[in-house]
């Protein structure tokens, strides 16, 4: 099933940029994700017979809300968090964490949204991806997902969904998986029945691979894989060149480009450990990277700030290359100056950089919008209280 395959001219192949398109043809074993064959509402995304026209995931009590920059609202119960979110052809699709029903087990959900008055307006909410049980992926998370050309089992798709998992739902053994799709809303296929990235550990009591960030590099099937790893001893963000044009023979480097954390200011220990990256479509290449900062005083499993910070592509390859810090944003940066109450968000986590469909920024962009995860201080995770908020960072702060 898997290939590894070692290069060692990685930046070169930003140089390959091509919109050529073309498709393999092979035959694999598949795992399906058959309950989400269509792009029809889900149960969890029907109204109520019971004469409330609201779905059930608006139906309950709602969560506080502290701060600005709320994408849509879920009742308490339904925790919305961890997204992965593109724009293409004036059309933007958030796919993320959720639940199918209130307190339930993790599921990737998915809505459209469109331009509305100036401002972004989400529709419905979509159940595309659940885990698998009794397998490595009984527990999903940190979905990520890019445009490209992806042949596999004699079929040609147009997306490529990267997610972490793990058997037991507590967050240690996580590896790596990928799913294909011509249908953001669609039919998900699983690629294969094993991980494409395992934890090595053989105690299997460390975090292992997980929080995947899909990035194209020829618009086609080279991708650029970065994640975070977890071992005994040590922990960071990696890079990998992928060749996903021909998933029945996946070829990975052997490799990895280990991202530094020089010249970040967001947390004091140096760790680089749940990232979103961006590309920016010029000469340089430029990376932007948003990165969690350090964990909560009140909640240590969850960071209070994130940080957006910039570097040409050598950040991959010299080891004189170092990070130029452009904001840290915290609670504060997240009060609603209109309200007296408002006091910002408590945890602010999992940034996520919104690009279009290949993980591209334009190069004359002046700004970026992050997508982040939040919830309220004492409020934990658990309780299922996350919700999803926007923030504009300007790239020339």
């Amino acid at each position: 099933m898997k290939k590894i395959h070692l290069s060692c001219l990685f930046l070169s192949l930003f140089l390959l940029v091509s919109c050529n398109n073309s498709s393999n043809t092979n035959s694999s074993d598949t795992n399906t994700n058959t309950d989400t064959n269509t792009n029809t509402t889900s149960p969890s995304t029907g109204t109520s017979t019971g004469g409330d026209d609201l779905p059930i995931y608006e139906q309950g009590e709602q969560k506080d809300i502290n701060g600005t920059g709320l994408l849509f609202k879920e009742s308490l119960g339904f925790n919305t968090k961890d997204a992965s979110v593109f724009d293409e052809n004036g059309e933007r699709y958030v796919i993320y964490v959720s639940q199918e029903e209130a307190k339930g087990k993790q599921v990737f959900a998915a809505r459209k949204g469109v331009i509305n008055n100036g401002e972004w307006e989400y529709g419905e909410k979509h159940i595309v991806f659940r885990g698998s049980e009794n397998s490595w992926d009984n527990y999903i998370y940190q979905p990520s997902i890019v445009k490209g050309t992806f042949s596999y089992q004699q079929e040609s798709y147009s997306y490529l969904l990267a997610y972490q998992g793990n058997e037991y739902g507590d967050n240690y053994n996580n590896h790596i998986g990928l799913a294909v799709s011509n249908n953001i809303f669609g039919e998900w296929v699983r690629v294969g029945n094993t991980p494409i990235l395992e934890n090595p550990e053989i105690f299997e009591a460390s975090f292992g691979y997980g929080s995947p960030v899909l990035n194209s590099i020829d618009k086609q099937g080279k991708v650029m894989l970065t994640y975070a790893f977890g071992e005994t001893q040590i922990s960071g963000v990696r890079v990998k060149q992928c060749d996903f044009s021909n998933l029945n023979e996946i070829i990975i480097e052997e490799g990895y480009a280990e991202l530094p954390s020089e010249g970040l200011i967001g947390r004091d220990d140096g760790i680089l450990s749940n990232v979103g990256l961006a590309i920016k479509d010029n000469e340089n290449h430029d990376i932007i990277l948003a990165n969690d900062g350090a964990p909560s005083l009140n909640i240590p499993g969850c960071a209070s700030s994130f940080e957006i910070a910039i570097a040409s592509s050598d950040i991959l390859s010299s080891t004189l290359a170092k990070w130029t810090s452009i904001k840290k944003v915290t609670g504060f940066d997240t009060m609603d100056m209109n309200n007296d109450e408002s006091l910002g968000w408590d945890e602010l986590y999992s940034p996520e950089i919104v690009t279009n469909e290949y993980g591209y920024i334009s190069s004359d962009a002046t700004s970026i919008e992050v997508i982040y995860s939040t919830f309220n201080e004492g409020v934990m995770d658990s309780n299922y209280t996350a919700s999803l908020c926007s923030i504009e960072v300007n790239l020339g702060e």
